[in-house]
């Protein structure tokens, strides 16, 4: 851990008290300089640190968005790892399926190098801005049936999003979370498969939720689909805080009984395509289709121009203009 990690997690634990750069320096075994360069350094991050003479140092709780506050607002048995950036928090997740980890460990960063979403898209993950984690889990279901994860998943982002702000999300299906139009949430599940008997060894279920509006505008390529929760100037990493450990909680109670599929009537009743025109591209053939709902098994139920209806499992669907 580099040393304005270990300053950080300091500040937030002793919250509002002040601790003196003396202190920091004997406690961790480095010169005052560098405490002082490690501060400075936190507050490029965007931490509110405050100096006062002869008190020392002492940090706005507001400010700061690390595992240790996210574990403050959790209610589930979650372990939690906080890493601020990261190439990719699956790749972590799907390297402790590997070595045997334990279920529900779950890796949260602040920015990601290279977050993707299905096929290999890239998810903009800007620092100090959204929350993007992934989180350990061992099914020990049929990979045909890995699909819960993600549309629980989903479900999940939604209800959060609406019991903690009372603000109404849509989901696309099958894995991306709308407002106002714009995409604000991509879900990406990837899996360890028993090819002899099909089941899932372990999975790694990535979420990632554009909290609040990128310090710097999107992406030209992207700046027409990705939207924000909120607002730049709502910025308050309390926020971000809560809706991660809200989202884990709420996961976690639906992962719980996963074949029941409770969380289901969300899922459906959070359709963003039902009742719309689309168009749907599978097996390299595109066609037109109307979109009449999400069937008990979580499919796309469509109705295709020639008439013919079918439940997708799998495809690429976007809205028709």
């Amino acid at each position: 851990m580099k040393l304005k990690e270990k300053i950080l997690n300091l500040l937030n634990e002793k919250e509002t008290e002040f601790i003196s750069g003396q202190y920091l320096a004997e406690l961790f075994s480095v010169s005052r300089n560098a405490v002082w360069k490690a501060v400075n350094s936190l507050r490029q991050d965007g931490y509110n640190i405050y100096a006062v003479q002869n008190k020392g140092y002492t940090l706005d709780g507001c400010s700061i968005f690390t595992g240790e506050v996210i574990k403050s607002y959790l209610q589930s048995p979650v372990k939690i790892g906080y890493i601020p950036n990261v190439t990719s928090t699956n790749d972590i997740i799907m390297e402790y399926g590997r070595k045997g980890s334990e279920e529900f460990i779950t890796v949260v960063a602040d920015s990601q190098s290279n977050g993707r979403g299905r096929k290999g898209r890239i998810f903009y993950s800007p620092n100090n801005a959204g929350t993007y984690f992934s989180i350990l889990l061992k099914p020990n279901v049929h990979f045909s049936e890995s699909l819960y994860i993600t549309t629980a998943a989903a479900a999940a982002v939604t209800e959060a999003i609406k019991q903690l702000y009372d603000i109404d999300t849509e989901i696309k299906w099958v894995n991306d979370i709308y407002y106002n139009g714009k995409k604000i949430c991509g879900i990406l599940t990837e899996a360890h498969v028993d090819m002899e008997s099909g089941t899932v060894d372990y999975a790694a279920l990535g979420i990632g939720i554009n909290v609040f509006e990128p310090e710097e505008s999107y992406h030209q390529d992207i700046k027409n689909i990705a939207g924000a929760a909120f607002s730049r100037s709502m910025f308050d990493n309390k926020i971000r805080c809560e809706i991660t450990a809200k989202v884990i909680d709420i996961f976690y109670e639906y992962y719980k009984n996963l074949s029941n599929m409770t969380f289901l009537h969300t899922y459906k009743s959070r359709s963003f395509l039902t009742g719309k025109n689309v168009t749907i591209e599978k097996n390299g053939i595109v066609q037109k289709a109307f979109v009449k709902g999400i069937d008990d098994r979580c499919r796309l139920q469509v109705l295709f121009e020639n008439g013919v209806e079918e439940n997708l499992l799998s495809c690429e669907v976007s809205l028709s203009l």
